[in-house]
């Protein structure tokens, strides 16, 4: 079967780590590349839930706090200080 060259960008500490990890599972970052790409057409799609950073439990309260209208606001930094009870100097 013929073969093509199929190449990318990627930074170098990222290059380096991936490298590292291929090694420790005795792979070259060749036959990896090849995996993946084996696993997404198996796999029909991206094989791995993408999905953005959950904001942590304080952040959700916040959140859920503002949403249901119990948020408090400030006219300037003095004030949010002063409402934090927190010394601006």
């Amino acid at each position: 079967m013929k073969t093509e060259m199929l190449s990318t960008r990627i930074d170098h500490d990222t290059k380096l780590a991936f490298i590292h990890v291929c090694d420790e599972v005795g792979l070259s970052p060749s036959q990896a590349i090849k995996l993946f790409a084996k696993a997404v057409i198996n796999y029909g799609g991206i094989p791995f839930e993408l999905r953005s950073k959950a904001p942590n439990s304080k952040t959700l309260e916040a959140i859920q706090e503002l949403e249901g209208g119990n948020g408090k606001s400030v006219d300037d930094v003095e004030q949010l200080f002063k409402e934090l009870g927190a010394n601006n100097t």
